[in-house]
């Protein structure tokens, strides 16, 4: 009797080893299967490009002879599924402007440089950046260029392709909340694009503060969502209205968002408390450092525009010129 209770708790321990090793042999298989495609770069290149074009895109991408990384190319299919603001995209639209993604260490945030910025017309890096991050891109260097004068939505389309094919949805729920999570960021990189553009020619207007607006607006509604919750969708409206407004008016950019604009930062923030973005953790820490980023390249700013004021009479104009920049970035960073 003792003998058989015996075996039978060493074969219930041996099994329970044995499932734990097979449970463990799962979670690595699937760890490494995410991160598998992340060990080099990934590159996807518009479908209008000619080869000379593809090869020059590469160059200005950081990518030579010797690289290794994985390359994807972005046609209109996939434009009119990824790009969803412009409704003008057809199958038979051609991409050209390209994106470059490598993975970077937790908690580094996303960082996005425009290698080509004139030829760039329509998205910038911040623009960029925030689309990543609220379609659930982190902690990833992002570059983009473009060999002809383009609009860069073929760039965006191809971040939104990377992450797709690289680290695929698990299951069809996780798809449909990357979808809806993808369409809030469509729908936010429509309106601050649009924001940007009609104040191309206004130098007093920063696309730097609009992205921590959007940041700061994002991050207070994660904060107040159960309360969000309780309300009807007017209360809830009204609520995410009083935010808007206070973000905005934080970032100093009342005079350079339209009414009709406005409207759609709060028809976007309503979409974004009701998607699976809203309760992540993650997505917190990645808006809170770009929020930092531009923090800290602002106060480098600063400091070197201040360390070249080097004689008196320089100093008289640059001076005052420096402490209504230095009150404008205060605002920014309080």
């Amino acid at each position: 009797m003792t003998l058989n209770k015996s075996l039978l708790a060493s074969t219930a321990i041996i099994a329970s080893l044995l499932a734990s090793n097979v449970a463990l042999a799962s979670d690595t298989t699937s760890a490494k299967a995410k991160n598998e495609g992340w060990n080099v770069p990934n590159v996807a290149l518009g479908n209008g490009l000619t080869n000379d074009e593809q090869k020059s895109t590469l160059e200005l991408l950081g990518i030579n002879e010797k690289s290794s990384y994985n390359s994807f190319i972005v046609n209109g299919d996939d434009l009119v599924k990824y790009v969803t603001d412009v409704p003008e995209f057809t199958s038979d639209s051609k991409a050209y402007s390209s994106a470059y993604i490598v993975r970077t260490n937790d908690g580094d945030g996303v960082n996005v440089e425009i290698a080509t910025p004139k030829n760039i017309t329509a998205r910038t890096e911040a623009n960029y950046r925030n689309a990543a991050i609220t379609s659930g891109i982190f902690d990833a260097d992002i570059k983009i260029a473009s060999v002809r004068v383009m609009d860069g939505s073929g760039a965006l389309a191809g971040i939104y392709k990377i992450y797709d094919e690289v680290e695929p949805a698990a299951t069809e729920e996780e798809q449909q909340e990357r979808d809806q999570n993808r369409e809030v960021a469509q729908q936010e990189s429509a309106v601050t694009a649009d924001i940007t553009n009609s104040n191309n020619d206004n130098k007093q207007f920063s696309d730097e503060n609009l992205a921590v607006a959007m940041a700061d607006i994002k991050l207070e509604l994660q904060k107040i969502n159960d309360t969000l919750d309780t309300m009807n969708t007017e209360q809830a409206k009204e609520k995410i209205k009083s935010v808007v407004d206070k973000e905005l008016a934080s970032q100093q950019l009342e005079d350079f968002v339209t009414p009709e604009q406005k409207d759609k930062i709060i028809e976007t923030m309503m979409a974004f408390q009701n998607s699976p973005s809203i309760d992540n953790e993650q997505l917190k820490e990645q808006l809170t450092h770009l929020k930092d980023d531009i923090m800290d390249n602002g106060k480098e700013f600063l400091n070197n525009a201040k360390d070249k004021l080097t004689n008196e009479e320089a100093r008289g104009f640059l001076s005052n010129l420096w402490d209504k920049v230095s009150n404008f970035f205060t605002n920014l960073f309080n």
